[in-house]
């Protein structure tokens, strides 16, 4: 008995000793690049510009009749007006009405192009909240440091950024040996159905296949935000499908002085509970693990640990993960009930009661998949389960971090901001990307700036700005990752 304790106490120890060599050791982060010395690029006026972009509103509504298409034109005239030089230089096309598509030739036309990519369309502003902006919504204004309005994060920076970047590069007499595409869709607040897709189906159809694709998704965010030491610059290698599913509870209806002993209302909570009480399954995928192991270097050691050793602790990690909203999401299809609706007066008990609930798909997890596990989990016949009219789609194929075209934009990214760490993942919500993924492999969604600025709901909610520094540091990147992608 005494040997075989002592043969356990000895396997422990050397368990122990090699899961911690592993979690020192594991992923060492030797990436040693040189930041890029400043460009003079005048903020100010950069900032100038870009206001004036925000004072136009291109609002996308889901009623398209709604959707004002001569401030869509008014603000391609303004691109116009203010880059002359891309203007002249570049090829301009407008694409599904709307769409701007620019070509910038290369020199060598063996080699791949590059797509850019943002949107210069906008969610609406609610009435009600008007009156808390600090800044009206599509004021432009500059002041306190930061651009103010509607779009200055979603994505208008991302835009304006390209825009800076391209006209100062010719400015300086720059001409690129790779082609380059420069794509702005006018409804990836709405599927891109009209915009993005029509680019994506007109360069298909002239047997353009990219190098590599850059649209928005990621960004700069908080180490906080992913349990690990440092700003990170969050890269999403694919992003997440997007289903919305309508609950109906139908019963009797009647006088509240005389109610049944269920109600329509209540059976529709009974079911929304359950949702919300039964997530579906996080697991480790081959996706999420390569995204995992990429930031393993900067994690605190606690969950380092459990990283560095996935082969013995991945249970202990995604129960981990799943208390964590951001990493979490990164695991799992996620559910999130958003819109409900029942009665119209307080004494009247509705016939019939519904809800709205989101779902966005992790790779791997089909559409008809997610029906059917909302069906078994509510599993009750007097609710019904369809999915709701509008935008739905699946999850996006997923790039891969070993890739040559992912070094360059890593690269770029270290070059502009030292010290941060690049950690690949997936985007929660819906690009104009997911239209090209036919055309090439490679395609990442990255935007050069703080994402959230401390206010995850300034990104479609009150206050939306960009600071001035940031959207200089934003054409930075831009200029470097065109001269990158031409060596």
């Amino acid at each position: 008995m005494k040997s075989i304790l002592k043969w356990f106490g000895v396997s422990l120890i050397m368990l122990v000793a090699v899961m911690l060599i592993r979690t020192f050791t594991f992923g060492e982060d030797d990436v040693d690049v040189k930041p890029i010395p400043l460009l003079n690029i005048d903020e100010s006026a950069a900032a100038e510009r870009f206001a004036g972009g925000l004072r136009i509103p291109t609002i996308a509504y889901t009623n398209r009749s709604r959707m004002d298409f001569q401030a869509f034109k008014a603000f391609h005239d303004y691109l116009e007006t203010n880059y002359p030089k891309v203007h002249r230089y570049l090829k301009r096309e407008v694409i599904g009405d709307l769409s701007l598509l620019y070509t910038w030739k290369g020199t060598d036309p063996s080699l791949n192009p590059v797509v850019l990519m943002a949107h210069m369309d906008v969610v609406p502003v609610t009435e009600e909240s008007v009156n808390d902006w600090t800044h009206g919504p599509f004021s432009g204004n500059v002041a306190d440091g930061y651009i103010w309005g509607r779009g200055a994060m979603d994505d208008k920076a991302s835009l304006f950024a390209i825009m800076e970047a391209a006209e100062w590069l010719l400015g300086e007499g720059f001409s690129p040996v790779r082609t380059i595409y420069i794509s702005f869709g006018h409804d990836e607040e709405i599927g891109g159905t009209q915009g993005a897709a029509i680019i994506a189906e007109h360069m298909e159809l002239m047997k353009i296949v990219p190098e590599f694709v850059l649209d928005e998704g990621g960004g700069i965010l908080s180490g906080d935000m992913l349990s690990i030491n440092s700003m990170v610059a969050f890269v999403a290698m694919g992003e997440k499908g997007y289903l919305s599913l309508r609950l109906t509870a139908r019963g009797k209806g009647g006088h509240s002085s005389m109610p049944e002993r269920e109600s329509t209302i209540g059976i529709l909570a009974m079911a929304i509970q359950k949702l919300q009480l039964n997530p579906l399954p996080a697991s480790m995928t081959p996706s999420t693990k390569q995204m995992i192991m990429a930031f393993e270097p900067a994690m605190k050691f606690s969950l380092r640990f459990l990283v560095a050793n996935l082969w013995l602790m991945e249970k202990p990690f995604v129960r981990y993960a799943s208390g964590k909203p951001t990493l979490s999401a990164m695991m799992r299809t996620t559910t999130a009930p958003t819109i409900i609706q029942g009665g119209v007066k307080d004494n009247v008990i509705p016939p019939t009661a519904t809800a709205v609930v989101n779902f966005r798909l992790r790779p791997g997890d089909s559409i008809d998949w997610v029906l059917e596990m909302a069906t078994r989990i509510v599993n009750d016949e007097r609710v019904d389960i369809e999915i709701e009219e509008g935008f739905a789609s699946e999850a996006s194929k997923v790039s891969v971090t070993s890739a040559p075209q992912f070094d360059l934009l890593a690269r770029t990214i270290r070059e502009v901001f030292p010290k941060i760490v690049v950690v690949p993942g997936l985007s929660p919500g819906g690009t104009d990307s997911k239209h090209f993924q036919e055309l090439t492999p490679n395609i990442y969604r990255f935007i050069p700036f703080d994402r959230f600025q401390g206010r995850i709901e300034g990104v479609h909610g009150t206050n939306e700005k960009l600071s001035v520094r940031s959207l200089k540091d934003g054409v930075t990147f831009y200029v470097q990752l065109i001269r990158n992608g031409d060596k």
